[in-house]
């Protein structure tokens, strides 16, 4: 019988620890621009909110875990063996929204993960968070699939 494991380790903010953004090795999940059709409305004010949390961003990710699992569990059924680690560096705007996801790094074969990396970036793409002060930060997901 086969186990499933899915770890979602989420380390602080890479704009709060000030360490560079490196140039993400897959091509960001693309994201759905607004439809044109509504007027365009002032920014609104978030000064009166804090940085996001960064054990909060971690949270949400865990709660969607069963997503990232569905993603490793289409891969398995064409690679039985495949197992690894996948970093996604998550973007996240003011109001909450996921304006880019990028794999960042991975431990495994990427020719026999492409399907299931495409697949956790589409999901994470749709992610929301709750709005912050901050215009825009980068958070790494550290993700461990294992058999």
């Amino acid at each position: 019988m086969r186990s499933l494991s899915l770890v979602v380790a989420f380390a602080t903010s890479l704009a709060a620890c000030g360490a560079p953004r490196t140039t993400a090795t897959h091509a960001p999940a693309p994201i759905a621009p607004p439809p044109s059709a509504a007027p365009a409305l002032p920014e609104v004010s978030r000064a009166h909110l804090g940085p996001r949390d960064p054990i909060v961003v971690g949270s949400v990710a865990r709660a969607r875990d069963a997503e990232l699992q569905f993603c490793y569990l289409e891969g398995v059924k064409q690679h039985p063996d495949l197992a690894g680690r996948l970093t996604v560096h998550v973007r996240i705007a003011g109001d909450g929204t996921v304006t880019e996801a990028a794999v960042e790094s991975r431990s495994w074969d990427r020719g026999k993960a492409k399907g299931v990396e495409a697949c956790v970036l589409n999901r994470i793409a749709r992610w929301r968070f709750d709005e912050s002060a901050e215009k825009t930060a980068v958070y790494p997901l550290i993700l461990l699939f294992s058999r």
